[in-house]
């Protein structure tokens, strides 16, 4: 998923709560089902940070700091 752009110095209350509500549709459900869940940058796309989401099992928290720790050893992010 592409990062939405930062609202203007000058926006108004609306539209910066519209900005910060925009994305929550893509974690709540791990919050609920209480799975672990961890985003991290993963590449570039029009100059915005693309993010991915990593899901584990339950109680699996170090499985999904192995797996962030192992992408994020594989190369610059930005690069890809």
């Amino acid at each position: 998923m592409v990062a939405t752009a930062l609202p203007a110095a000058n926006s108004s209350r609306a539209e910066i709560i519209r900005g910060a509500l925009e994305m929550l549709g893509n974690t709540p459900q791990f919050d609920l089902i209480s799975h672990p869940a961890m985003a991290l940058p993963c590449g570039m796309s029009r100059d915005l940070p693309v993010g991915m989401m990593l899901v584990g099992r339950h109680y699996a928290e170090s499985m999904i700091y192995r797996a962030a720790a192992a992408f994020e050893s594989s190369g610059d992010w930005r690069k890809m």
